[in-house]
């Protein structure tokens, strides 16, 4: 299918662009910026106008979108939000008005409230599930949660089928290596639960929900199945989040604190890329 990629300049992008064409679809690049490799035809764009989107997805069956501020304190707080906010709006109202049937949009899970929160706070449950609720306190995880109030919104009034992907910290490094970094302080973005996604596995969940049947919105957590850390997730929780009275019984060893259940169920998606493929546990991340 012809599928446009918003962001396709960006690290992501790339990903998802390679999967794409690696499993026989065509793909159009919009960014604000020229991609320094050229994989497939790409178009300068602004998505917080019309016209470029409208032009982009002409004949499209499908649009994964990825265009956003990544995080906050890339740009000052109100255009980290009205940008990923009007962005999200008009891709998903375009494609709606032309008929476009697929809409993945790259979410976060900081949608939940506690990567960036202002006032740390800690979850009802661990591991997080679609069904947890979402305080999010910074413009940038706020922005995440009202793009996908605005797919709800579209998707009960067009016949489209729009999946929210809440990615985890997407990981780039693809050696690994600096993840025996990351052991040595498990309290660092605490809000995270130790969960992460490989970027090759990122681009291969946007093409399976493209590919998937679904009907209206659906929320899926797309996470690797076990965390960043090389000690049980269970003595991390003791020492590091005391507090949460509520942990899921049964789960053995570094399980991720984000479950993608959903995700392999209705997508088929599986992770095939974790740290354990590229490196040796050989050090201790907790006292």
């Amino acid at each position: 299918m012809k599928v446009v990629v918003t962001g396709g300049s960006g690290r992501l992008g790339g990903h998802v662009i390679r999967d794409l064409l690696e499993h026989g679809h065509e793909a159009l690049s919009l960014d604000r910026v020229a991609p320094q490799t050229k994989l497939c035809p790409s178009w300068l764009a602004d998505l917080t106008t019309y016209g470029d989107i409208y032009q982009a997805l002409k004949g499209a069956q499908g649009i994964i979108h990825l265009g956003a501020y990544q995080a906050p304190n890339l740009a000052p707080d109100s255009e980290t939000f009205s940008n990923n906010v009007t962005a999200t709006y008009n891709v998903i109202k375009v494609a709606s008005e032309l008929g476009v049937k697929k809409v993945i949009v790259a979410s976060s899970t900081a949608a939940f409230g506690f990567l960036y929160a202002h006032k740390p706070f800690l979850p009802d449950y661990l591991p997080l599930d679609e069904t947890h609720p979402c305080r999010p306190q910074d413009p940038y995880g706020l922005s995440k949660l009202v793009g996908e109030k605005i797919a709800d919104s579209f998707a009960s009034t067009h016949e489209i089928a729009i999946a929210s992907l809440r990615f985890p910290g997407v990981n780039f490094d693809l050696s690994y290596q600096s993840f025996a970094e990351k052991w040595q302080d498990p309290s660092f973005r605490l809000g995270r639960f130790w969960s992460y996604i490989d970027a090759r596995d990122s681009a291969a969940a946007c093409r399976l929900a493209l590919e998937a049947s679904f009907k209206g919105h659906e929320i899926f957590l797309v996470a690797a199945p076990t965390s960043t850390m090389n000690v049980p997730t269970y003595d991390l929780i003791r020492q590091y989040l005391p507090g949460v009275k509520k942990v899921k019984e049964g789960l053995q060893g570094n399980w991720s604190g984000v479950d993608s259940t959903k995700a392999q169920k209705t997508l088929g998606f599986e992770a095939r890329h974790a740290w354990e493929n590229y490196l040796r546990p050989t050090s201790s991340a907790v006292s």
